[in-house]
């Protein structure tokens, strides 16, 4: 297939110069080859018994993969960001599998506590006015009143973490009451560093400034170290940002375990995103195509058993039901929902109910009865008066509406199908039945 990711993903995608040998070609699409490994692979996945059933679906996905590089959709900025993402979660899976990330939680756990040692780590929360370099002399002095009167209202007993989230610009944490993570004492702004060593635990500072603007910080915690236990959710998340460029860290073998994943995750996005665009799904066709297929197909939709086109109308008495009927009867039953649903947002008590589509018999107890004679059942004691509307359907759907879901599934098909065929002679589709007679011959699958 055309190869135009770029950066680290086409370090991970099997190129036609890196094949071992041209004997293991087990068939190329559009002279594009396709390895014996990578055709085991998908069937090995797949529920297919042998090789040969397995051959023409796989052949369909492949058409559709070329067509979407040739079209330049593995090119999209969307694809692109897509696929970088889906890289970082499969390399961080291979290496929550394989034990490494763990590993390398520790090696940066152990590596921070080297280069952080005799700092300690400190626990803090703060309310914070931001101000920028340029703000003018107004907009400073109404910052530092509003920051006296919070310290005012917390020298009088106000609490921190309630004027934290009224009142600090620190839209990251004041909804946690202005609490920090756990960070080295020395990470801090000098200015903070200075205030917070004046301070005693649980206490806050009076208002100061830093480059940033106005802050009173409360010190809430100090210890001399953190574990790895508590650090290890920050490391793990780290390590995910950062794993599109610390996947050049593994191993060649490593790497080639990750090698199909990857290719099946951008080729099967690609594969999806024809069927959504090129695909039937972006066919605009008419009504009547749709009618003249199911006239073609009628017999394809007959039924097993009895159904009812119509609606089930439940009233608060006769007088409404006789209203109703008369209303709907004007109307096509695509529209009797519709006329119903309205009537009843009219009146702050509604007086009607409705049912409406396609019943079989059996399925619902009102038509049952009423339609097919058979069954019983319970009145609604808000709606006790109920009548049925429609047509008996005995021997399947006389319209395409009756199935259209069905019909709209199946035309699909049928242009896909159609559609496949012209990508089969725009790429040639050579098999190689020697390699193919190879595959799986282990009996494992």
């Amino acid at each position: 297939m055309p190869h135009r990711m770029v950066g680290m993903l086409l370090l991970l995608l099997v190129s036609v110069s890196s094949m071992r040998a041209q004997g293991e070609v087990v068939l190329s699409v559009g002279g594009e080859p396709v390895m014996r490994s990578e055709f085991e692979y998908y069937f090995r996945k797949s529920t297919h018994r042998t090789p040969d059933s397995f051959l023409p679906s796989f052949i369909d996905y492949k058409l559709k993969v070329r067509y979407a590089c040739d079209a330049g959709m593995d090119t999209l900025p969307a694809f692109r960001t897509q696929m970088a993402w889906y890289h970082g979660k499969l390399l961080r899976a291979y290496r929550a599998d394989s034990g490494l990330e763990e590993q390398e939680a520790r090696r940066l756990y152990l590596q921070g506590e080297r280069r952080l040692q005799g700092s300690g780590w400190i626990r803090i929360a703060h309310i914070s006015k931001y101000l920028s370099q340029h703000a003018g002399h107004r907009e400073e002095q109404e910052a530092r009143r509003l920051m006296d009167s919070v310290y005012t209202a917390l020298q009088e007993g106000a609490d921190f973490a309630v004027l934290a989230a009224r009142c600090s610009d620190d839209t990251g944490c004041k909804d946690q009451g202005g609490l920090l993570p756990w960070m080295p004492v020395n990470n801090n702004m000098q200015e903070w560093i200075d205030r917070l060593a004046s301070l005693k635990k649980e206490r806050f500072s009076a208002p100061f400034y830093s480059p940033m603007g106005i802050h009173i910080v409360k010190w809430v915690d100090r210890k001399p170290e953190l574990t790895f236990e508590e650090k290890r959710g920050r490391l793990i998340d780290y390590l995910e940002r950062c794993g599109n460029q610390q996947w050049k860290e593994l191993s060649d073998g490593q790497k080639d375990s990750l090698e199909f994943r990857v290719q099946e995750v951008h080729d099967g996005l690609l594969a999806a995103c024809v069927s959504q665009k090129y695909q039937p799904g972006d066919v605009s066709w008419s009504e009547a195509d749709l009618e003249h297929f199911f006239k073609q197909h009628q017999s394809d939709y007959a039924w097993d058993l009895p159904h009812y086109r119509g609606a089930v109308i439940h009233c608060k008495d006769k007088k409404v039901a006789s209203a109703v009927k008369k209303l709907l009867k004007k109307k096509p039953l695509s529209q009797w929902e519709e006329t119903v649903l309205g009537l009843a947002g009219h009146t702050g008590s509604p007086r009607v109910r409705i049912e409406a589509g396609i019943f079989r018999i059996g399925s619902n107890a009102y038509v049952d009865k009423l339609v097919f004679r058979c069954g019983e059942f319970q009145s609604d004691p808000d709606f006790p008066y109920t009548f049925v509307m429609g047509k008996k359907l005995k021997n399947g759907p006389d319209s395409y509406e009756d199935v259209r879901d069905a019909v709209i599934r199946n035309y699909r098909m049928v242009y896909e199908d159609a559609w496949l065929k012209e990508l089969k002679r725009k790429y040639k589709v050579e098999i190689n039945q020697e390699v193919l007679k190879t595959v799986n011959n282990n009996g494992s699958n």
